[in-house]
């Protein structure tokens, strides 16, 4: 399974953990081909905003594609360039 390197799941993970209301902090994502999905459950409660999604979007070198609801978690989808 495809992964991102550890400097950039850093970077991303410090933008979204403010969204997790977990004491552990996760990034949780599938990679496939051009499109990254991260995952977050509904029970975190906040939504993540568009500012916040653009600059993901910027640190994958890509665009952020939409957002869907599917068993109890969001799904971000982006395209990416790294």
């Amino acid at each position: 399974m495809a992964q991102l390197d550890e400097k950039t799941e850093k970077h991303i993970l410090s933008i979204v953990e403010k969204y997790q209301k977990e004491e552990n902090k996760n990034l949780n994502y599938q990679i496939l081909d051009d499109e990254i999905i991260f995952f977050s459950p509904i029970s975190n409660g906040n939504d993540i905003t568009v500012e916040d999604l653009n600059i993901i979007a910027h640190i994958l070198e890509g665009s952020f594609k939409g957002m869907e609801l599917v068993n109890q978690e969001y799904r971000f989808k982006f395209e990416y360039g790294l």
